[in-house]
């Protein structure tokens, strides 16, 4: 079935509209808090200032809003071509400090509403108290993953501007078939993979709290860690540790699979493939889209925060 891609580019109110898409590509990940883009459309319009978001839809499915980090308006063989480059507008969580110091009594919407208006983002709903402690330099992502991994045990990911704290449901789920699949394979990456982690106590006595990453050791790798007391964790010291030995996990083993097409697949489905995959949640996806039409690599992280 033949996909439809097109365009729009915001100023204001208004809209202009590119419907012949000659070159796509898109990144979901799942410790990554923004949607990537990069778009190659034949141009109708010289306009190029006051863009201030673009939108990307297949057939009349949106599955792309974010802002405009770079446009180039260029000619080839007589014929007028615009490049975009791309961020879903959560990758403004990144690029915003927060104070230093405590915020308690905190609930999700405050952290995300109070401090800075961000437009176009949404998340879940999660009504428990909490506070965050910000050092110098602390993004208000870091602050959103601190204050729900502190509630819910769990790291947040982002689909199309919205911040996920929930696992989707079981209904998000997809089967494919041995005649879809161009591709699939394992990926083994311990280059984050962190041995040991040692931490002090409040009144800064060296290796009070330490933890070992069993991936790591029996991998014979050595590399060990020393922090200062984490504030962060003030009220549960060993979860600072936790926390930073599953994230050294991200992505160190995956499964993938490769297919023409694309689904419009989001952080968190469940994909199954034969033996090879059964249930496994997709923790990233890259889908490029060109002469041939569209091509979809889907990767399920074996370990981290999703799957243990």
């Amino acid at each position: 079935m033949k996909q439809n891609l097109s365009a729009c580019l915001f100023y204001g109110d208004s809209y202009f509209e590119y419907a012949k898409c000659i070159a796509f590509s898109l990144e979901r990940e799942a410790y990554t808090p923004y949607d990537e883009i990069t778009a190659s459309f034949i141009a109708d319009s010289d306009l190029t200032q006051n863009i201030n978001r673009i939108g990307i839809f297949l057939d009349d499915t949106r599955i792309f809003l974010g802002l405009v980090d770079n446009i180039q308006l260029y000619y080839k063989n007589n014929i007028k071509f615009m490049k975009i480059h791309s961020k879903s507008f959560t990758s403004l969580l990144t690029q915003n400090e927060l104070a230093s110091g405590l915020h308690s009594n905190l609930t999700l919407q405050n952290l995300i509403e109070d401090f800075y208006d961000f437009p176009y983002i949404t998340y879940d709903n999660l009504f428990e108290t909490g506070y965050i402690f910000v050092k110098s330099g602390n993004t208000m992502w870091d602050g959103i993953v601190s204050f729900i991994y502190k509630i819910t045990g769990r790291y947040p990911y982002v689909n199309q501007n919205h911040i996920c704290v929930f696992t989707p449901q079981d209904s998000f789920s997809t089967e494919f078939h041995k005649n879809q699949i161009l591709e699939y394979g394992t990926v083994q990456d311990y280059s984050k993979l962190v041995s040991h982690y040692h931490m002090s106590d409040l009144l800064n006595n060296p290796n009070v709290y330490q933890q070992e990453n069993n991936l790591a050791t029996n991998a014979k790798i050595t590399r060990h860690k020393y922090i200062d007391f984490d504030d962060s964790f003030r009220h549960a010291p060993e979860m600072a540790l936790t926390f930073r030995n599953l994230y050294s996990r991200r992505g160190c083993q995956a499964k993938y699979l490769v297919y023409n097409g694309f689904g419009n697949e989001q952080i968190g489905h469940k994909i199954t493939f034969q033996d090879f995959l059964q249930n496994q949640t997709v923790c990233r996806i890259r889908t490029t889209f060109g002469t041939q039409g569209f091509k979809t690599k889907l990767w399920c992280y074996l370990h981290g925060f999703y799957n243990n």
